[in-house]
């Protein structure tokens, strides 16, 4: 594998690249990576339905987030441009090989088709009825997903969100460091599990999940004839109050933006300047 130094060398070169490819090659990318963690998302959904009540709920998440981290492998193997590991382009910026004006500008672009690709898996798949399945339980379990997100906290989301990309970013240093695809699936595997089973926040992967909560919603919602309350009995009695809270308004604020600026932080600071900073002494 290559050392540390070598590894911060290539985040820096490697990142670069990315964020100065051609315009049309960035939207189709970012698009493939939003839609790849969402299908990610799906299959720790179908993974884990269940899980907590027949065993634990430790092992459910252990499961999930191993199943999760299929979307980065994704990503990673066929070059797609996600906003949480595309925010160390800002080590770019810092070795002043990027203009922070085409820095700022990338991530704007990836974060934006990220939420086109994410939407467009969270209707293919509500589509699909596949949620439906188990007795509608996968369905259901997007609608307490996208409430609790929903009902966040400023503080808590941001700090959720710092801790999230520290993970995310060292899966994606560490798969750049292996020099072979098994020590690439093994490097995110067990560190993108590790965040997912913690319960971090991912602003991608929120733009699927709660676009999903929102679609799966609606669909109780009309099945209960527009009254808050029957919902509130078709998805195992969440609160009514918390149910009004799952709406875009708070999708954006109460999760997203804070959830974003805590994965910024952490990616960009934790992870990726730091680890520059650190290795640049032994730099050739």
């Amino acid at each position: 594998m290559l050392s540390p130094a070598e590894t911060a060398q290539s985040v820096s070169g490697g990142l670069n690249h990315k964020a100065t490819m051609p315009l049309l090659s960035v939207l189709f990318l970012s698009i493939m990576a939003g839609g790849s963690i969402a299908l990610g998302d799906i299959f720790w959904a179908h993974s884990t339905v269940g899980v907590a009540k027949a065993s634990s709920p430790g092992v459910a998440n252990f499961l999930g987030g191993i199943a999760f981290s299929v979307g980065l492998m994704m990503v990673v193997f066929f070059g797609g441009h996600l906003f949480t590991s595309s925010v160390m382009s800002g080590v770019s910026t810092y070795d002043k090989k990027l203009p922070f004006g085409k820095m700022a500008s990338y991530w704007a672009i990836v974060w934006i088709f990220n939420f086109v690709g994410a939407i467009i898996i969270a209707y293919m798949y509500y589509k699909s009825n596949l949620g439906l399945k188990y007795d509608g339980e996968i369905l259901k379990h997007f609608v307490a997903l996208g409430v609790g997100k929903t009902s966040l906290g400023f503080e808590e989301a941001f700090i959720r969100g710092i801790f999230c990309n520290v993970f995310v970013c060292m899966a994606v240093w560490a798969a750049i460091a292996a020099k072979d695809t098994a020590g690439k699936i093994l490097a995110i595997a067990f560190i993108v599990g590790a965040f997912v089973a913690s319960g971090y926040e991912h602003c991608v992967a929120n733009m699927f999940i709660i676009s999903e909560g929102l679609f799966a919603k609606a669909h109780y919602l009309a099945q209960a004839g527009g009254d808050m309350h029957a919902l509130s009995e078709l998805v195992h009695h969440i609160p009514v109050e918390k149910l009004e809270a799952l709406n875009i308004q708070n999708f954006f604020l109460k999760n997203l933006l804070p959830v974003t600026l805590g994965n910024i932080i952490g990616g960009v600071f934790f992870v990726g300047i730091i680890g520059f900073m650190s290795h640049k002494p032994d730099m050739k």
